[in-house]
């Protein structure tokens, strides 16, 4: 609704880009379907991709927070709010970074993916921002080969 009383508001003819978040994602970036939880646009990359574009007359997206949360290697779990998360490994995570450039890049559809994110520090307590960086805590850093391998391509 958000997005088609924006588009309606006349707001493509001020924007370079159509700035999304995509960060909820617990399947591959191909996946159209499968999600437990269930068929919110927001959970798939591909819906969410065509959430931002189609309303705007073919603007571009721009991925301004694009990440997968995982637990693997803290000694914490997720907190409740990010549970959806808990079963997402950091191969996982390194091959869906890579695949989501691809597809993005593929796609014609996208001007800009900024990943979310590369090195937070796990804060204390319940936030799971420092579970979405791609340098682990054990200084390892898979997603960083499998995006520099796409990349360059």
């Amino acid at each position: 609704t958000f997005m088609q009383q924006m588009a309606q508001s006349g707001a493509a003819q001020y924007m370079d880009c159509v700035g999304l978040h995509y960060n909820e994602g617990i399947l591959s970036p191909s996946a159209g379907s499968g999600d437990p939880r269930g068929s919110y646009p927001t959970y798939y990359f591909g819906s969410m991709l065509q959430r931002g574009y189609g309303p705007f007359g073919g603007k571009p997206v721009c991925w301004t927070e694009l990440g997968y949360v995982t637990p693997q290697g803290y000694s914490t779990p997720l907190s409740a709010g990010f549970a959806w998360g808990q079963n997402t490994t950091v191969a996982q995570q390194a091959a869906w970074l890579a695949e989501a450039a691809t597809l993005s890049a593929q796609s014609g559809r996208v001007r800009l993916m900024i990943v979310w994110n590369v090195d937070f520090p796990s804060p204390a307590g319940d936030d799971p921002q420092g579970k979405y960086a791609m340098l682990r805590p054990d200084g390892s850093c898979p997603a960083c080969d499998t995006l520099g391998a796409v990349m360059r391509r």
